[in-house]
């Protein structure tokens, strides 16, 4: 049973350790979306919603700057910037960026 195993916590805790500003920057991220998105005057489970995104965008900003060779920290600065814009924004850009790129040819 792996909750008798004594090792267990200490593995949880090294994890959590080492994997500490991930959680910091979707922390950060999610904070920041759900004051902004609460500010704007959004319903409640949107604004849940648009928070829980945010912290997801900002997660998986990691491996992608990692693999950049970028600093891993700049993913609490991404996180906050989508946070503060707001996927609605992003949303609309990224739209937008497709019509540009693909849209011409797929038509």
């Amino acid at each position: 049973m792996p909750g008798r195993d004594p090792n267990l916590w200490q593995a949880v805790l090294a994890y959590i350790a080492t994997a500490w500003p991930q959680f910091y920057a979707a922390g950060l991220a999610f904070v920041v979306g759900l004051i902004r998105s609460i500010h704007a005057g959004n319903r409640a489970s949107k604004s849940w919603l648009e928070a829980g995104l945010c912290g997801c965008l900002t997660l998986a900003a990691f491996p992608v700057l990692r693999y950049l060779g970028l600093p891993v920290d700049l993913a609490a600065a991404v996180g906050a910037v989508i946070a503060f814009k707001g996927t609605e924004w992003f949303g609309q850009r990224a739209d937008e960026l497709y019509e540009k790129l693909l849209g011409r040819w797929l038509k």
